[in-house]
């Protein structure tokens, strides 16, 4: 009776490791990061203006804000309009552990990305001395400010796939595990650089776009009808 219930008890022991086992191999670390959500969320808060330099000050900042382009050597600027763009993302995620291995993989939940479009409009402080410079000056730039604000509203879409693109890239070249649990912040890391890198290719295209239609609005025909619009 005893070794019946001796081997009663290895046969139950024996289906629950195997059920154990059954559901640890049933957790496939390959299928993370597929239909994962992602938010972006796109701050674009109004101009900072700033009238305290001089025409020779803006006009240098227009030369550094250029690298040198499209400013001659005798040219004066009146105003420029500066522009920077902050992208920053939180995932969030849970580790799955194998309960007999003690393996773990990495399973990303959502990721949320904040995107922030800073822009100050600078004017030589001599235009705030006149109606005419200031309210010219500051039409001028006010079409650099639109151009900043619609290209990163329509750069939306393209952000949430350069998210996916780096989740993507990470699964395929490094896996989502399983791994053991000793490398998890080391896995975290790196999976935070390929989602840096990806999302500074998406900066880097929106720059482009927005530099390209801005050398548009900074036309000789356009300085000429700055320089007729008022006494300066």
């Amino acid at each position: 009776m005893i070794n019946k219930f001796s081997y009663l008890i290895l046969f139950i022991a024996i289906v629950i490791y195997a059920l154990k086992y059954q559901e640890m191999t049933a957790l496939d670390c390959s299928q993370a990061g597929k239909d994962l959500p992602v938010e972006v969320h796109l701050e674009m808060p109004d101009p900072d203006l700033n009238t305290d330099l001089s025409y020779a000050q803006i006009t240098q900042k227009f030369r550094n804000y250029h690298h040198g382009r499209g400013a001659g050597a005798f040219m004066q600027a009146l105003g420029v309009t500066e522009f920077s763009m902050d992208v920053r993302f939180q995932m969030k995620y849970t580790e799955k552990r194998k309960t007999i291995s003690g393996q773990v993989c990495l399973i990303p939940q959502k990721i949320d990305v904040m995107m922030n479009l800073a822009q100050t409009i600078y004017l030589g402080n001599p235009s705030t001395r006149s109606k005419c410079q200031f309210k010219t000056l500051m039409g001028h730039e006010m079409r650099h400010v639109k151009i900043n604000r619609d290209v990163s509203q329509s750069k939306i879409k393209t952000f949430e796939e350069s998210v996916r693109q780096g989740v993507a890239s990470f699964g395929q070249y490094q896996g989502w595990g399983p791994y053991e649990a000793s490398d998890s912040q080391a896995k975290k890391d790196l999976l935070t650089e390929y989602m840096n890198s990806s999302i500074g290719r998406a900066i880097k295209e929106t720059e482009k776009e927005i530099n390209g239609l801005q050398s548009k609005v900074d036309t000789p025909e356009e300085y000429l009808r700055i320089g007729r619009s008022c006494r300066w």
